[in-house]
């Protein structure tokens, strides 16, 4: 009982190093706050040619998606995924507009199965706010966000930190 218990103790202090934490600019001016900016969430996603280039940008993008919409859900917002250029469509809400500069996908598999041989998980992207009804920018901040693959299968792999920062631009929103 006493082996259970330490355990049960240890895989939850060692579990606890795997969150992801969000490091973000200061804000160039404030973000849209009430009723008609959280009313509907747009995500549009853009980023480098290095980024929007590598093989797996797609499952990446997917990725976003699932965590903006599950966040977007949690505060009672619409949301919608916009392909293509970011453009306004008339609505009361708020385009967010994700331009990754560079990112390092690390699935929870690879990391599960090589540990520390997978390396580090990182996002940085730039996050520029906008009146989904005009397209005026809001604000803009860069988000940041990296793991160290020393912490094994605890380190928080891209899944991980994509959630983390889109509860991060939700939370921003729904204020």
């Amino acid at each position: 009982m006493r082996i259970n218990t330490l355990m049960l103790a240890s895989l939850i202090v060692m579990a606890a190093g795997c969150a992801s934490t969000v490091q973000k600019s200061d804000q160039s001016a404030p973000i849209p706050v009430g009723a008609e900016a959280g009313k509907s969430i747009v995500l549009n996603m853009t980023g480098s040619t290095v980024s929007t280039t590598a093989e797996d940008w797609n499952e990446f993008k997917g990725l976003w998606g699932d965590a903006c919409r599950q966040e977007t859900v949690a505060v009672g917002a619409v949301f919608l995924m916009q392909e293509g250029d970011a453009k306004p469509t008339g609505d009361a809400g708020t385009l967010v507009v994700v331009d990754v500069a560079d990112y390092r996908y690390i699935s929870t598999g690879a990391r599960i199965m090589l540990g520390v041989m997978t390396g580090n998980a990182y996002i940085n992207a730039r996050v520029t706010f906008r009146d989904l009804k005009s397209g005026e920018v809001r604000a803009s901040e860069t988000y940041d966000t990296k793991s160290s693959a020393w912490g094994g299968v605890f380190a928080a792999m891209t899944t991980k930190q994509v959630r983390a920062m889109c509860h991060e631009i939700v939370g921003e929103i729904a204020r």
